[in-house]
């Protein structure tokens, strides 16, 4: 399905290897996942060890393969399924991104001068718009899908209240 398996892929040359807009586009995501939660993970690994603690000991995924697996990895479904901190960090992102977007939409919406706003915040709109977009799969597993691949209720739930913790105390 991933003719490509390289980290950072140009579209032109996946569509050429026989590639999909899709799974380009997942690939893309799983670039960014990857490099948002390692590095958070060896960021806490590091002060653990820096404190006198043992290093961390966790499982990142399972890798046992079903055939509802399979059918989802054949229509180019992202698989979250079992819980792992990754998906912890990651649906925490995704919620906080996402509750800034909906505070730019308040903020449009109240009458603020849009002028002004976009030319002091023009690129963190852009950002903030990108990142939401580029979580659309997180969002979908988190409140749209009903299989067996879908984000655990914990790690929702877990990640809205983070979310909700890191708004509130900046504001």
């Amino acid at each position: 399905m991933f003719p490509l398996h390289t980290e950072h892929t140009a579209f032109g040359e996946f569509l050429w290897c026989g590639g999909t807009f899709q799974a380009w586009c997942n690939e893309q995501r799983m670039w960014l996942f990857k490099r948002t939660t390692s590095y958070f993970f060896a960021f806490f690994d590091t002060v653990l060890k820096l404190s006198g603690y043992s290093k961390s000991a966790f499982v990142v995924t399972p890798k046992v393969a079903d055939r509802d697996v399979s059918r989802r990895y054949e229509q180019e479904l992202m698989e979250f399924g079992d819980s792992s901190p990754m998906f912890d960090v990651l649906a925490s992102l995704a919620v906080l991104n996402l509750f800034g977007m909906l505070g730019l939409i308040k903020k449009l919406g109240s009458g603020a001068d849009h002028g002004v706003l976009l030319d002091r915040f023009g690129l963190q709109i852009l950002l903030c718009s990108l990142l939401v977009a580029l979580n659309w799969p997180v969002y979908k597993a988190m409140f749209y899908r009903k299989d067996k691949g879908r984000m655990p209720a914990s790690v929702t739930y877990k990640s809205i209240i983070y979310a909700l913790l890191v708004s509130i105390l900046v504001l």
